[in-house]
């Protein structure tokens, strides 16, 4: 955080890479955002979206050891895991190596403890799974500005990460017309899943059952 993002916003922009467009950061006051294609990928407001879910979807004595989080950008849901559960071992995957750049860079992501990167794409690593491979929970926030690709929203990619763990909680926008999307996501899923939803004004948080 620099100086004079004490008293003025200051925004860093970015080429584009490989799998992200229109990346920018900004600095204010004691807060940074990272945005991609215009949607707010970590930052405080991330931060708050997640509390949600862990505060209103886990069990209040739920202690996991072991956290698989796919998509990662600057590290906010990374912070939060450390912060309910300090001992949790943490493996992230991402798959644009500059996302883990700027979360270095910008989110203090290198003072994560436990924390284990993995540059892959979500759907590679989860299909590669084995049967020793287990999570206690695993975060689902995979987003390319503000798509989830069509293959992260395939049930059978979510009944991989459910046989290999206990909780499983997804991201889903919940504004204008991300949200027919998000609800199309729901028809799609609930033959195969019972899930339950928390909200946010602009997210919602489901836990698969």
């Amino acid at each position: 955080m620099s100086f004079l993002s004490l008293f003025l916003p200051q925004k860093y922009t970015f080429p584009n890479s490989k799998y992200n467009k229109n990346i920018s950061v900004l600095q204010y006051l004691n807060s940074t955002t990272l945005a991609v294609d215009g949607l707010i990928e970590s930052g405080d407001v991330m931060t708050r979206v997640w509390k949600k879910g862990i505060t209103t979807l886990l069990p209040k004595t739920f202690v996991p050891q072991n956290v698989l989080l796919l998509g990662l950008a600057g590290g906010s849901n990374a912070h939060l895991i450390n912060r309910y559960f300090p001992r949790a071992k943490i493996t992230a995957i991402e798959i644009d190596p500059f996302m883990i750049e700027l979360g270095k860079k910008y989110f203090q992501l290198d003072k994560v403890k436990n924390l284990k990167i993995v540059i892959a794409d979500a759907l590679d690593y989860a299909n590669n799974l084995k049967d020793k491979d287990q999570f206690d929970l695993v975060l689902v926030d995979c987003f390319e500005g503000k798509i989830i690709p069509k293959k992260l929203e395939d049930a059978r990619f979510f009944k991989k990460l459910k046989d290999h763990s206990r909780f499983v909680l997804i991201n889903r926008l919940w504004w204008r017309d991300a949200k027919i999307t998000t609800l199309n996501f729901f028809r799609r899923i609930s033959p195969h899943f019972f899930f339950i939803k928390a909200h946010t004004g602009s997210n919602v948080l489901i836990s698969l059952v």
